[in-house]
């Protein structure tokens, strides 16, 4: 404990942890002893690259040192796309990082989620179903075949005329060109083509309220709606036997018919026309 004029220091024990090491000289950096609260580490070499460093502190991933066997490069800093990855490893597709040139990169070999392995965004047609989002992907945009272009198997209501539809408008709506079985609406089917039909009866009989043509029965139409109409013969003419109210002509309607002399309205005889409107000769 008696400092000699050959040693630096004295602290009268045998340790090398604390500032005076058993060989009378002051602890320091590379001497190979680690002091305690001082040095993290002292391997007593000059080499910077190994596991501790020449200031004696642990090699770590930052530090801008490259520790060999153990980092493929040290660039100092967390920055991800650059050319030293915060792990310090070479830029690579598949590492975790979106790297220039990398649309994604979420560090598996799947191919069937958002993130392709050659670190590339599935879309829809790029040939691989991403799982969950796609029912396929056939890596076209043709229409008609067994994948839409929205990576859809085909069904009716889809947008896509598919082979067996006649059309197909995406819409539920039955009163439309296009009915819900994707067939395409036509006078007869049974359904009204708002703005385009009357009505629709899905019948062939032109005697009822609506015509084979798809239009609404009425008077002067020339067709007899029965049980609606005595007559129809599709012209305004008012002595040809049907009124233009569909009615059949007689004497007594107060309409001047072929083959009566005079029509006062009744049947009324010895008042200037006889009830059977023909006057004596």
């Amino acid at each position: 404990g008696i400092l000699d004029p050959s040693e630096q220091c004295d602290d009268g024990n045998l340790s090398n942890a604390d500032t005076c090491l058993t060989t009378c000289l002051d602890a320091s950096c590379g001497d190979g002893f680690v002091h305690a609260g001082m040095e993290e580490c002292d391997d007593g070499n000059a080499a910077n690259n190994d596991a501790c460093l020449n200031d004696c502190t642990i090699a770590t991933c930052g530090d801008g040192i490259i520790h060999t066997g153990v980092e493929d490069c040290d660039d100092g800093n967390a920055i991800s796309g650059d050319e030293c990855q915060p792990t310090c490893t070479v830029p690579t597709c598949g590492d975790s990082f979106a790297d220039p040139g990398e649309e994604c990169d979420d560090g598996n070999l799947s191919d069937d989620d958002a993130c392709l392995n050659g670190c590339i965004s599935a879309v829809c047609g790029d040939g691989i179903v991403h799982v969950g989002v796609e029912d396929c992907d056939d890596g076209n945009a043709a229409s008609g075949d067994e994948c839409q272009p929205t990576c859809t198997v085909p069904t009716c209501g889809d947008g896509f005329v598919d082979p067996g539809e006649d059309c197909d408008d995406s819409n539920l709506s039955d009163d439309d060109a296009c009915l819900n079985g994707c067939i395409s609406a036509v006078c007869g089917d049974g359904i009204v083509h708002v703005g385009v039909e009357d009505c629709d009866d899905g019948n062939l009989s032109d005697n009822d309220a609506c015509l084979t043509m798809c239009l609404d029965a009425s008077c002067g139409d020339g067709i007899v709606h029965f049980g609606v109409e005595a007559c129809d013969d599709g012209n305004d003419a008012d002595d040809d036997g049907c009124e233009t109210n569909c009615v059949l002509t007689s004497c007594g309607d107060g309409i001047l018919d072929l083959g009566e002399d005079c029509d006062d309205s009744n049947n009324i005889d010895g008042d200037g026309c006889p009830a059977n409107c023909i006057l004596p000769s």
